[in-house]
């Protein structure tokens, strides 16, 4: 490859916060109020134009994890997330209930993380991404960030990873794992003028008849409790079939959801892609938005109730499962999962199922297996090596049967918000990320409406 030496020069620092957040998905909404909540002065980045990451750019418009899928189907994260959740509900905007997901409005969720970073001082700066890291002795001191105004740096006490892909940690040199073979990405997409089955009401909470005990969601009962909206489905044997003939794109699913029963919701393109690798994502998210309106296409001339359907919108984004993961001070595994390992260090709690999407040339649904919810360690957050630094997010120290798990929306973030708490209370009190009090985390935590440990029946 050829190279170019850049020049040399000086750019301006443009702010000295205690509190830099970089990404502002779900896990970085999380830990910049958490961070604002507990007293710092915090600034968060977004590479997007909008505030929510794949609950809002990338449509994944069913909220996953706040709710154990088994009986008695408890809320295990609230906080930041479970606030941002009640505004959205307010304006109608999300459900709020007990099923295994939320449906959501991702133009109300957008505006409703607007109004919360404004109530709570975070300052803010969209448009802007991380171009390089400030690191002396390995001890992160800063970013270095591009956007319409050029190439910048902000300076700050505690910089927290919410970046998805580990953009940060990766930048600053600490040592991360990543699978050869990832799992899919995916473009989400809205229908219009679809007429549900008319046989099956639209239902507001759909609870799936498993548990308490853990296992695997499979058979009829998968079968039938895969969608968050029964009521509008397809021939799922048909799809096979077509598969098979090379008619239809691959596809997972499809899950259906959405708020309002004629514009129902899509999860379904299967795209295989390096999602660390720009020319893989780029590729990625043009196959998926063409496979988008094939799919689209094929419902509308082959199924009843498509007839006078048509694609309305899809995501800006495409949705990444899965990259880097942090090879930080503790790794999670799926065994400590499924064992329901117990810490005394417990930030947050995971209530979604090991979900692991499988590899090329599989098309359809999947089984899952649902584990009792488990605790979050703060351990897997924090870096071996570099100081000053948090990873939140589906990137953090976990195997890849616990990344499955813990790397949907409402996880990641009840994680953000133990990492701006965290990173608050470090900034405060003199001391690293890497040996604040735990405990204080925990208390703090708690006093702002956390779930951190199992809910008593």
């Amino acid at each position: 490859m050829k190279k170019y030496v850049e020049k040399q020069k000086e750019i301006p620092i443009i702010d000295e916060v205690d509190v830099l957040v970089v990404g502002g998905g779900p896990s970085g909404v999380g830990a910049a109020i958490g961070a604002a909540k507990t007293g710092a002065n915090t600034l968060v980045i977004e590479d997007l134009g909008s505030f929510g990451g794949m609950w809002t750019n990338g449509m994944v418009i069913t909220l996953a994890g706040f709710n154990n899928w088994l009986k008695p189907y408890q809320r295990y994260v609230d906080g930041v997330t479970g606030e941002w959740l009640r505004r959205a509900e307010k304006r109608g905007g999300a459900a709020n209930n007990r099923s295994w997901v939320l449906h959501s409005d991702p133009e109300i969720m957008k505006t409703v993380a607007d109004d919360m970073m404004e109530d709570y001082g975070v300052k803010c700066l969209l448009h802007t991404w991380a171009a390089d890291v400030i690191l002396e002795d390995n001890t992160l001191k800063g970013v270095i960030v591009e956007n319409v105004d050029g190439r910048q740096a902000i300076m700050a006490k505690n910089i927290i990873d919410c970046t998805g892909n580990g953009v940060i940690f990766e930048k600053a040199g600490a040592p991360y794992i990543m699978p050869k073979e990832m799992q899919p990405m995916t473009i989400g997409f809205f229908l219009a003028e679809v007429e549900p089955n008319t046989f099956i009401d639209y239902e507001d909470e759909i609870l799936i008849p498993i548990g308490p005990e853990p296992g695997y969601l499979e058979g009829d009962v998968l079968t039938a409790y895969q969608s968050a909206r029964r009521d509008v489905d397809v021939d799922r044997f048909k799809l096979k079939e077509a598969r098979k003939k090379g008619e239809f794109p691959e596809y997972g699913g499809p899950w259906f959801g959405g708020l309002r029963e004629n514009f129902p919701w899509v999860n379904s393109t299967r795209v295989y892609a390096n999602g660390v690798v720009a020319a893989e994502v780029t590729r990625a998210e043009m196959e998926g938005r063409r496979n988008a309106h094939k799919m689209a296409d094929f419902y509308r001339k082959e199924f009843k109730g498509f007839e006078k359907s048509w694609l309305m919108s899809s995501a800006s984004t495409i949705g990444i499962r899965e990259t880097r993961q942090l090879d930080g001070v503790f790794q999670l595994t799926g065994k400590d999962v499924v064992e329901g390992k117990r810490f005394d260090d417990s930030i947050a709690m995971c209530a979604w199922a090991i979900d692991i999407h499988p590899q090329a040339g599989y098309s359809g649904q999947h089984r899952l297996y649902v584990p009792l919810p488990f605790e979050i360690p703060y351990r897997v957050m924090v870096p071996k090596v570099i100081d000053n630094l948090l990873v939140s997010g589906r990137c953090v120290s976990v195997d890849r049967e616990a990344m499955a798990a813990l790397r949907v929306g409402a996880t990641c973030g009840a994680m953000g918000h133990a990492a701006g708490v965290a990173a608050a209370i470090a900034a405060q009190t003199g001391v690293t990320v890497r040996d604040v009090d735990v405990k204080k985390v925990q208390q703090e935590l708690l006093k702002q409406d956390a779930i951190i440990a199992p809910q008593t029946i």
